[in-house]
């Protein structure tokens, strides 16, 4: 009996902790979380992991953390919102921003990938468009590192939009640095790989 009273406080924290982990498979509506949000997104990929793991993304988004700035990654504390049973063409659930813990420029100094096609509901999306002979990946300035990646975002626009209705696979990426000249609003493009 001495024995199983010593370990019984140990299962009681064990079943305490437990509780509040998140779990993506099962969202708790309410639950407040912490999240790493990394320095970059892709297409329709917000990059949120728990801070616990950062190796998995959850594959959904943050409501109304309007200062999330590329080249900064951010640890913040959001709350699950779980959709409605009956809402189409949306995560069954996503988060809301509560605060921000931590905020750290990004140091890294690899390229990264950005995919030109992903998934906004309802449909594929290319996210590559040029302005006023100026390329953007969504809403991010693009500076071609020289002139063979300005003549391959070219060619990249011409193929890409076609490719959304014909069969087969579609991958075309760019393989991008922050841009110093533009921290936080732009990319420095080394390579697309077509």
């Amino acid at each position: 009996m001495k024995h199983f009273l010593l370990f019984l406080p140990f299962v009681l924290l064990f079943a305490a902790c437990s509780k509040d982990e998140f779990d993506p498979s099962k969202p708790k509506a309410g639950q407040v979380v912490e999240l790493f949000v990394d320095h970059y997104r892709t297409g329709s990929d917000s990059r949120l992991f728990l801070n616990t793991d950062r190796k998995n993304s959850l594959g959904t988004y943050v409501d109304k953390f309007d200062q999330r700035e590329i080249g900064y990654t951010y640890v913040i504390k959001a709350k699950v919102v779980v959709a409605p049973s009956n809402l189409m063409d949306a995560p069954s659930y996503w988060f809301e921003y509560v605060r921000t813990v931590e905020t750290e420029k990004y140091k890294g100094q690899d390229t990264f990938a950005l995919p030109l096609f992903g998934f906004l509901a309802p449909s594929e999306v290319f996210f590559l468009r040029k302005d006023t002979d100026k390329y953007y990946y969504r809403n991010y300035l693009l500076s071609p590192a020289d002139a063979t990646v300005q003549a391959d975002l070219a060619e990249a626009l011409e193929k890409g939009p076609g490719m959304l209705t014909a069969a087969g696979p579609r991958s075309i990426t760019l393989y991008v640095k922050h841009d110093p000249d533009n921290y936080g609003k732009g990319y420095v493009v080394y390579r697309v790989a077509l």
